[in-house]
C-alpha cells in the first residue's frame, strides 16, 4: 500500500516536473512577444502624427470651417464626435473579432496617398479631407481584415458630412434659403389671414406688410444647410443601426431633403410670429419702443431652432421606428430580440430563486481552479511590420507633397502691384493699408473716371494672403468732378468751426441744395460723416489723413449718388490657392436683394466669344435696381487668352485637372460689373450699356504672358 502510494506520488512530481518548462517557456514567449506590442504601439503613436501633419491644412480649414461665421458647417464638430464616438462602439464589438494582414487593403493605402497627392497639387481641400478618411480606413481594412474594415466604413463615412465643402456649400446653402423662406412665406400668408398676419418677400429678407420694419434675413447660417447636414446624419444613422431593407433604406434617404427644408421653414415661421406676438405685447402695454423686436430676434431667434429641430430628429425616429416594425428582416429581427429579452428575464429570476450556498461554493472552488488564460499577443509579431510599411508610405508621402508643385507652369494674370496703398473698410472704418492690388485698370475708360471704393476686412479675412483686389466705380468724366468738387467743399470749404451741431447743420444744407435728389437720411449720413473728418483734419498735418478722408467721401458721394450712367467694376484674383470670391446669388438675397435666376449671355472678349451671367436684381424696400454682370476667367490653352464662364462650379475641378495632368496653373478671378437703374429703365437697356463698357474694358483684363 505504501509502495503505490509512494510510486503514485512519484508520478505526479514527475507530471509537475514535466509540465514546469512548458509553461515557463510559453509564458516567456509571450514576455518577447510583448516587446513586439509596445513596438507597435510606438510605430502607431508616430503614423498618427505623421498622418495629422501631412493632412495639417485641410484639417485646419475644416476646423476653421466649425466656427464660421456662415454657419455652413457649424455642426461639423457634432458630427465628427458622434462619427468617433461611433467608431469607439464599433471597434469595442470588434474586440474580440480575430485580426489578419489584408495586402488588397495594401493597395487601398496606396491608393489613398496617390488621391491626396493628386489633390494637394490641385489645391483641392475638400478632396484632400476624403482623402484622409479614405487612408483611415484603408489602414484599418490592411491592419485588420475586411471584417474590420467593412465594420468601420460606416462611422468613417458619416465623419464625411462635417468636412467643408467650399464653393459647393454656398450654391446648396442659397438654394435651401430660397426654398425655405419662399414655403415659410407661403405658410404664414396661408395660415395667418385669421390673424391679420401677412409678410413680403424680397429674396430672403422677410417684412410684415403692416409692420416694414420688422423684418429679418434668412442668413447663411440659417440657410437649412446645417439642418439637411444633420437630417442626413441622423436619416442614415437609422438605416443602420435599424433597417436592413433596401426599399425601406430608399425610404429614409428620400425623406431628408423634405424634412430638412420642412424643418428650417418651421423655424422662420415661428420667429415671424413671435416678432408678431412680442411687438403687439410691446403696442398693448406701451412698453419702450423696439422691445418686442429685440425680445423675437434676440433670445427667441435660438428657441424654434431648439424646437425645430427636436421636431425633425423626433420625425426621423419615428419614420425609422415604424419602418423597422414593417414586415421584413427587420420585424423578424427585432420579435427575436424581443423574445430573447423576455426568455433571459425569465431565466434570471428562476435561477434566482433556485440558488443555494452549495452553487456559490462550487462556482468558488471552479474560479479558484480554473486557470486564467495569458493575453494572446501573437499577432503584434507580425503587425509591428506593416505598421512599418505605413508609416514609410506616409512618410513618402508627406516629403514628395511638399514637392509636388516644384514643376507647375504659372501663367500670369491681370497685372497686379503688392503692397499698393488701398482703402480697406471695417470695424475700425476707413483706413489705407498695403495690398495687392490689381493696377491694370486705368484711371479713365472711354467717357467714365474711375472713383477707388474700399474692399472689406470681412473679405480680407476669408481669402488666402496674395489674394489680388481691384473695386473701382466708374461715373461719367463730368459727375467725377462734380463729386470730386463736393468732398474738397464738404472737407475743407468755410464752414463753422469748434461747433459740431452747427457744422453738421451748414453741411446738410450745402449737400441739399448740390444734391436735390437725395433723401434727407442720405443727406444726414453725409454730412456726419464729413463733420467727423473736419474735426480729425483741425490741428492734424499728417497728408495721410486728409488722402484718406477725401477718398472716403469721395467714394461714399459717388455712391449715394447712384447714377444709372456709372459701373461699378469688382476683380477677385489669387497667386497660388486658386480660390476666389462667391457669385452674387449667393451674397445679393443674404442682404435682401430679390434677384431673378442668372441666364447666360454671350460676350465677345479677346475676339472670343464666351458664355457669362446676367442677373436682375432688385431691391423692393429701397426702390433700387440693377442689372449685373459676372464671370470667372483664367487664360485659356490653344491660343485663346481668355477663358470665361459662367458654370463656376466645375471650374476649380477644371483647375484641378489641369495642374495634376498637365503642370499648368491657369489662375481664375472672379469679374463682376453692375449699374444701377432708373425707374424708367428696363433691364435690357442697362445691359446694352455694361456690354458698351466691356468692350472699353477688354483691353485690360485680357491676361498677360508671361
Amino acid at each position: 500500500m505504501n509502495d503505490n502510494n509512494s510510486n503514485i506520488d512519484t508520478d505526479n512530481k514527475n507530471e509537475i516536473v514535466n509540465e514546469s518548462p512548458a509553461g515557463q517557456n510559453n509564458n516567456s514567449e509571450n514576455e518577447s512577444i510583448s516587446i513586439f506590442r509596445t513596438l507597435t504601439f510606438f510605430l502607431f503613436l508616430i503614423l498618427a502624427v505623421l498622418i495629422i501633419y501631412t493632412y495639417k491644412y485641410p484639417l485646419l480649414r475644416t476646423w476653421d470651417s466649425w466656427g464660421s461665421e456662415h454657419g455652413y458647417n457649424a455642426n461639423g464638430m457634432m458630427i465628427f464626435i458622434g462619427s468617433c464616438l461611433l467608431l469607439f462602439w464599433v471597434g469595442k464589438q470588434l474586440k474580440s473579432v480575430p485580426k489578419k494582414i489584408s495586402f488588397i487593403g495594401l493597395g487601398f493605402v496606396v491608393a489613398s496617398l496617390v488621391f491626396t497627392l493628386a489633390f494637394k497639387r490641385g489645391d483641392i481641400n475638400a478632396m484632400q479631407s476624403i482623402g484622409f478618411v479614405a487612408l483611415i480606413w484603408s489602414l484599418c481594412f490592411y491592419l485588420g481584415g475586411w471584417v474590420f474594415g467593412r465594420a468601420v466604413m460606416f462611422p468613417l463615412f458619416l465623419s464625411l458630412f462635417s468636412v467643408q465643402w467650399g464653393l459647393g456649400s454656398s450654391v446648396v446653402s442659397l438654394k435651401m434659403r430660397i426654398l425655405s423662406t419662399k414655403f415659410a412665406c407661403w405658410f404664414i400668408n396661408f395660415t395667418g389671414k385669421p390673424f391679420d398676419i401677412q409678410v413680403a418677400r424680397q429674396g430672403t429678407n422677410v417684412s410684415m406688410i403692416d409692420m416694414p420694419d420688422l423684418a429679418f434675413d434668412v442668413a447663411a447660417a440659417c440657410s437649412g444647410l446645417q439642418s439637411l447636414m444633420m437630417t442626413s446624419v441622423l436619416a442614415l444613422l437609422m438605416c443602420y443601426l435599424m433597417l436592413k431593407t433596401w426599399w425601406k433604406r430608399a425610404v429614409m434617404v428620400i425623406l431628408i431633403i423634405p424634412v430638412a427644408i420642412l424643418n428650417n421653414s418651421l423655424r422662420i415661421v415661428l420667429i415671424a410670429y413671435c416678432g408678431k406676438f412680442f411687438v403687439w405685447i410691446e403696442h398693448t402695454f406701451h412698453l419702450s419702443e423696439g422691445w418686442g423686436k429685440k425680445i423675437a430676434f434676440g433670445a427667441f431667434h435660438e428657441y424654434p431652432g431648439v424646437i425645430v429641430y427636436g421636431l425633425g430628429f423626433l420625425m426621423v425616429w419615428l419614420v425609422a421606428h415604424y419602418l423597422e416594425r414593417m414586415p421584413g428582416i427587420e420585424r423578424e429581427m427585432w420579435l427575436k430580440k424581443k423574445a430573447a429579452k423576455e426568455a433571459a428575464k425569465a431565466k434570471a429570476e428562476q435561477e434566482e430563486s433556485e440558488e443555494t450556498e452549495e452553487d456559490e461554493e462550487t462556482e468558488e472552488v471552479n474560479s479558484d481552479t480554473e486557470p486564467k488564460a495569458a493575453p494572446d499577443y501573437s499577432y503584434y509579431k507580425v503587425l509591428w511590420k506593416h505598421m512599418l510599411i505605413a508609416v514609410i508610405l506616409v512618410l513618402a508621402t508627406y516629403y514628395i507633397g511638399g514637392k509636388v508643385k516644384q514643376n507647375i507652369y504659372y501663367t500670369k494674370g491681370i497685372t497686379s502691384l503688392p503692397n499698393y496703398p488701398t482703402i480697406v473698410v471695417g470695424e475700425k472704418g476707413y483706413q489705407v493699408r498695403p495690398l495687392n492690388y490689381i493696377v491694370a485698370i486705368p484711371q479713365v475708360i472711354g467717357n467714365r473716371a474711375m472713383v477707388k471704393m474700399a474692399v472689406s476686412e470681412e473679405e480680407l479675412k476669408q481669402l488666402p494672403g496674395d489674394t489680388e483686389y481691384f473695386r473701382g466705380l466708374f461715373v461719367l468724366t463730368n459727375s467725377y468732378f462734380k463729386y470730386a468738387t463736393a468732398a474738397g467743399t464738404l472737407l475743407q470749404g468755410n464752414f463753422a468751426t469748434n461747433d459740431f451741431k452747427l457744422e453738421n447743420k451748414q453741411l446738410r444744407q450745402y449737400l441739399k441744395s448740390y444734391f436735390g435728389k437725395w433723401e434727407s437720411n442720405q443727406i444726414n449720413r453725409i454730412a456726419y460723416q464729413s463733420a467727423f473728418f473736419r474735426s480729425k483734419l483741425v490741428g492734424n498735418s499728417d497728408p495721410r489723413l486728409l488722402n484718406i478722408a477725401m477718398m472716403h467721401l469721395l467714394s461714399s458721394v459717388a455712391k449715394t449718388d447712384n447714377d444709372p450712367h456709372s459701373v461699378m467694376l469688382a476683380i477677385v484674383q489669387n497667386n497660388t490657392d486658386r480660390h476666389s470670391i462667391h457669385a452674387p446669388e449667393a451674397c445679393f438675397p443674404a442682404q435682401g436683394w430679390q434677384i431673378d435666376e442668372p441666364i447666360p449671355v454671350k460676350l465677345s472678349i479677346a475676339g472670343n466669344e464666351f458664355e457669362v451671367a446676367r442677373m436682375d436684381a432688385g431691391f423692393k424696400q429701397l426702390g433700387v435696381r440693377e442689372c449685373i454682370l459676372y464671370w470667372y476667367q483664367c487664360e485659356g490653352s490653344g491660343g485663346k487668352k481668355v477663358y470665361a464662364t459662367r458654370n463656376y462650379p466645375w471650374l476649380p475641378f477644371k483647375t484641378a485637372f489641369d495642374l495634376i495632368l498637365k503642370g499648368r496653373s491657369d489662375r481664375w478671378a472672379f469679374v463682376r460689373l453692375s449699374t444701377p437703374m432708373t425707374k424708367d429703365e428696363s433691364y435690357d437697356e442697362a445691359y446694352k450699356e455694361l456690354s458698351g463698357f466691356v468692350k472699353q474694358l477688354e483691353p485690360y483684363i485680357i491676361y498677360q504672358d508671361k
